[in-house]
């Protein structure tokens, strides 16, 4: 930072007056000294000025205009969307609801089909169609995963015009029939239900009749292995259990006590020789006669 001459004179000047003031005076030579070096300090101060700026010169190129791209402009493949189509099953009383958005692209250049977006779709659909007969009604969630994955790989059509794929693909039942398979499946777990119970009513018919019915000396052992030691009632149950017996093999006779089952009725022949015997024996013995044999065999069946 620099003084302008003007200001070193004037300094200059009243320094020199300062010490010759000092010296008429009868000061001491230090203090004119410090007098004006107070003084020029003040006037330094006060008559300071910051040095001009030197002006720069640049120069200033133009900047080159930015370019501007456009937005990058992805266009996908063509698409053609089917809704609730019907599919077969693998069960002839239901069929599939197919929905799917169908898309392509082009593969032979020249010639071209009208509308290669209905050949793909017709493409894509014997696809589905394919694999939906093979499919259960009853894996639902199963088989639309199943179908998704294979139909979303892209595959030619029969001329090769076009090679397309399937996205969002949905497979379903319809709301009718999935009622109707629902009440299906309840009759048949109820028929399921039923066969076994008769099955297991059977058996144990058959194990009455054949095993434990089958003679009475039968149905008492198997009253006895469930009543072990009870002797005493088993034969006071004897004609019981007989009865019994004589009822599940459908015995024409009924047999009330063991006696009758070890001494059946005698015959009408048996009863006609015993009596024959019997007037035979009476008429050399001299006793009185009995009845004849034609009354005596009146009396006892009509006993």
């Amino acid at each position: 930072m620099k003084l302008h001459r003007n200001s070193l004179l004037t300094a200059a000047a009243i320094v020199v007056v300062l010490y010759v003031v000092s010296l008429v005076i009868g000061l001491p030579a230090w203090a004119a000294v410090v007098l004006s070096v107070v003084l020029l300090v003040l006037l330094a101060v006060v008559w300071k000025q910051p040095e001009a700026p030197k002006p720069v010169v640049r120069t200033v190129q133009a900047a080159p205009a930015p370019v501007v791209l456009p937005d990058p402009v992805f266009s996908g493949p063509p698409t053609r969307t089917v809704v609730d189509v019907r599919l077969p099953s693998a069960s002839a009383d239901f069929q599939f609801s197919f929905s799917a958005i169908v898309q392509w692209s082009t593969v032979l250049s020249g010639s071209r089909h009208a509308d290669l977006g209905a050949v793909a779709v017709d493409a894509l659909l014997q696809r589905a169609r394919a694999l939906s007969a093979e499919l259960q009604v009853t894996e639902e969630a199963l088989n639309q995963q199943h179908l998704a994955a294979i139909l979303g790989e892209p595959a030619l059509d029969e001329k090769g015009q076009v090679r397309c794929w399937a996205t969002e693909v949905r497979l379903r039942l319809p709301d009718a029939d999935y009622k109707h398979l629902q009440h299906l499946a309840a009759l048949h777990r109820l028929e399921q239900t039923t066969l076994i119970e008769r099955r297991m009513e059977q058996d144990k018919r058959a194990y009455l009749k054949e095993d434990v019915f089958a003679t009475p000396g039968s149905a008492a052992v198997w009253w006895l292995a469930n009543h072990p030691g009870d002797v005493e009632n088993a034969v006071g149950l004897l004609d019981t259990l007989a009865e019994l017996s004589a009822a599940a093999n459908d015995l024409p006779v009924r047999r009330t006590s063991a006696e009758a089952v070890e001494q059946p009725k005698p015959s009408r022949a048996e009863l006609e020789f015993t009596a024959a015997v019997d007037d035979l024996l009476e008429v050399e013995q001299g006793e009185p006669q009995r009845p004849a044999r034609g009354e005596y065999r009146e009396q006892f069946y009509s006993e």
